[in-house]
């Protein structure tokens, strides 16, 4: 083990990565270090950029992936080099964010008519017409449904808040 994988698996260890982050993050940087054939000490924002570029372009990673190596190199030259003027220059990946799935009307209406279980089919309306996650509806109880009023209280939603 090289002198600067072990320096930087004990500031990742300093700071609380889990054991699967220090595995990536090693592996990242050992690849970066193996396509130049030389040390990260000597690699600067320039090969940064043409490392992101391969790995873009020859290799088709996904924006994850070229996001992991990013944060991986950040990590190496910011933290443990104490260089950040090197990660500045480099290019920092915007993942596109997919839109997410929303059915149409005549598809939730088949989903609760196939719906055989009662409780199943309450659980899901309940779900659907309040909007709740699904972590959220499992800890509904009867006495959070407000029927006169028509409200539902949410106990523990998203970021431990009250709705």
């Amino acid at each position: 083990m090289t002198e600067l994988r072990k320096r930087m698996l004990e500031d990742m260890q300093l700071r609380n990565y889990s054991p699967e982050s220090q595995r990536s993050y090693i592996d990242a940087v050992a690849r970066f270090a193996r396509y130049f054939n030389k040390s990260p000490e000597k690699l600067g924002a320039e090969e940064i950029r043409s490392y992101q570029l391969y790995l873009l372009k020859e290799k088709k990673i996904g924006w994850s992936t070229l996001g992991l190596n990013f944060c991986a190199l950040k990590f190496l030259y910011t933290k443990t080099l104490g260089q950040p003027w090197v990660v500045e220059k480099a290019a920092n990946p915007k993942v596109p964010k997919p839109l997410p799935l929303v059915l149409s009307r005549e598809e939730v209406v088949r989903v609760l008519d196939l719906t055989a279980n009662l409780k199943h089919r309450a659980f899901l309306a309940t779900l659907y017409s309040t909007g709740a996650r699904a972590a959220e509806a499992r800890l509904f109880r009867v006495e959070d449904i407000d029927s006169q009023r028509m409200l539902v209280f949410i106990r523990h939603g998203k970021g431990g808040q009250q709705r």
